[in-house]
């Protein structure tokens, strides 16, 4: 099932999912794990993504200093729309490939900036595109509206199982290379502390020996 109407605090929401080749994408940029809803309803209108997020988290140590605790698998979903920066032809006479935009009683929302928790709700700051690298908040019913549509959203997209597991084998591999590089750059990191920490420790047993050699000797 690709359609869907989600009933919401404003009224039906029509939700459709585009296939990547739909000409309704246009200038919509679109990667292999990305899913990409048209909706309409009380003012409300265009189109959101969805793509897969990882849950990586940073710990802080007082003593070791922050680490990243990287996810294996991704347990989030983080929602893009509005477009960023600069909508200037390009040199070249092309026009730069932007996130789907969608409009809340005249508004361009624009994404959350962190990703969003699978399953339940979750809250979030709405803002609206207000130039082209600038962005103000919306009134309280733009923000409502907006937060309802994209929960209805998640939660059409995250029935489909074998939808959002495919989607995220399809971001796994595509983020393989850059964690990776990040994981290892923290290991020699860490394996740096270590050889640190294992010389500061045969130093300080070496002294403990030596004074216990000199004490027994006297």
């Amino acid at each position: 099932m690709t359609e869907h109407v989600a009933e919401t605090d404003f009224g039906a929401l029509y939700i459709r999912r585009l296939d990547h080749t739909d000409p309704l994408l246009g200038p919509i940029r679109v990667y292999p794990f990305r899913t990409v809803y048209a909706v309409s309803g009380r003012g409300i209108e265009g189109c959101l993504a969805v793509d897969p997020a990882f849950s990586d988290t940073e710990r802080g140590d007082i003593f070791l200093g922050p680490e990243r605790q990287f996810a294996v698998r991704p347990t989030e979903f983080s929602v893009r729309c509005g477009r960023g920066g600069s909508l200037s032809a390009r040199f070249d006479g092309t026009v730069p490939r932007t996130d789907p935009v969608l409009f809340v009683d005249g508004a361009e929302v624009l994404s959350p900036l962190v990703p969003l928790a699978r399953g339940g709700r979750t809250e979030f700051d709405v803002s609206r595109r207000a130039g082209a690298y600038a962005s103000a908040p919306v009134p309280a019913l733009v923000a409502a509206k907006t937060l309802q549509a994209v929960h209805a959203v998640l939660a059409f997209h995250a029935e489909d199982a074998s939808l959002v597991d495919r989607m995220d084998v399809l971001y796994e591999q595509h983020r393989a290379t850059d964690r990776r590089k990040s994981a290892l750059h923290d290991l020699r990191h860490a394996q740096r502390m270590a050889a640190a920490l294992d010389e500061r420790i045969q130093r300080l047993t070496s002294y403990l020996d030596a004074d216990a050699a000199v004490s027994t000797s006297r």
